[in-house]
């Protein structure tokens, strides 16, 4: 009798693990107080629902690069399935990553000012979520545009974090990370050249009385 056996190749126990890191960060979140209570329990949600956006995009991000260059390495090539995650996930996390990194912006308008500076404001606070969208009108069909932009956007954010005043692991987790999960999956689609998935029509023959 043949012992069955899990290993890093079955794609469940990868997207089981990557579960659990999840669920262990945003432990780690709760845990630490790392997420903003508020006066009420709704604020407390609701933070914690924002934050648990960039952390489902990466470790969904690091089962899916994770799967795709084993499946590409044991046969060369990449299942209709796979290849079209890989060519969907880092188009759709780009956007939902943008808009993610917009909503810190919004904090200006509990600034003082008047509404005019407080616009100007969060133009400028949100001028990296802006750039990332308009690379994604650009990445959409040259994915080696979203490989860079976003590494580049991965370092810049990684630089803040490392040299700045906000050296925290809970901003190296929900920044830099998804940006380089991002980015890498924009390399793989380039690199293995995938195109946009052409859904099949299955044509049924036509039965022809005689």
């Amino acid at each position: 009798m043949k012992k069955s056996h899990l290993s890093l190749s079955s794609p469940g126990l990868v997207y089981f693990l990557c579960f659990l890191l999840y669920l262990l960060s945003m432990g780690y979140f709760i845990f630490f107080n790392q997420v903003d209570r508020g006066p009420k329990p709704i604020y407390f949600i609701t933070n914690l629902l924002i934050i648990s956006i960039p952390l489902i995009l990466l470790f969904g991000a690091i089962a899916v690069i994770f799967l795709a260059i084993q499946q590409h390495k044991a046969s060369g090539q990449l299942n209709d399935r796979m290849a079209r995650l890989i060519y969907f996930i880092p188009r759709i996390s780009g956007i939902i990553i943008a808009v993610f990194i917009s909503l810190f912006a919004l904090d200006v308008f509990n600034l003082d000012g008047t509404i005019w500076q407080k616009i100007g404001g969060f133009i400028i606070h949100a001028a990296p979520a802006l750039i990332f969208a308009l690379v994604m009108f650009f990445a959409w069909k040259r994915p080696l545009i979203g490989a860079i932009v976003f590494g580049l956007g991965a370092i810049y954010f990684l630089r803040f974090i490392l040299f700045g005043r906000f050296f925290e692991f809970p901003n190296f987790l929900i920044f830099f990370c998804p940006l380089a999960a991002i980015s890498i999956l924009f390399y793989l689609n380039w690199k293995w050249k995938l195109t946009k998935p052409v859904p099949q029509r299955n044509s049924k023959p036509i039965d022809q009385e005689i």
